[in-house]
């Protein structure tokens, strides 16, 4: 993130798809009583929020990379229609 790579946008977007099936897997497989509320708050506190910090993560660097990519606004590239 500190180089700016275009590439943690992949990254941060499947940090944040694995934290979601971790903690699925880790609520659905735990057994009734203070294991399940171990799992239902670790997944809460923990791996939602940091898989939500990577999904902002993720959307910043995409539309940081579109927004460096997109066409200059000067009118240069448009075509003009004489029929108009």
């Amino acid at each position: 993130m500190l180089r700016r790579d275009p590439r943690r946008c992949l990254t941060a977007t499947a940090t944040a798809a694995l934290l979601v099936v971790d903690a699925w897997f880790d609520v659905t497989t735990s057994r009734l009583g203070p294991g399940l509320a171990t799992a239902v708050a670790m997944a809460v506190c923990a791996e939602l929020a940091m898989a939500a910090l990577c999904t902002v993560l993720a959307v910043r660097a995409l539309a940081s990379r579109t927004r460096d990519k997109a066409p200059d606004t000067d009118g240069s590239d448009l075509q003009v229609n004489a029929a108009t």
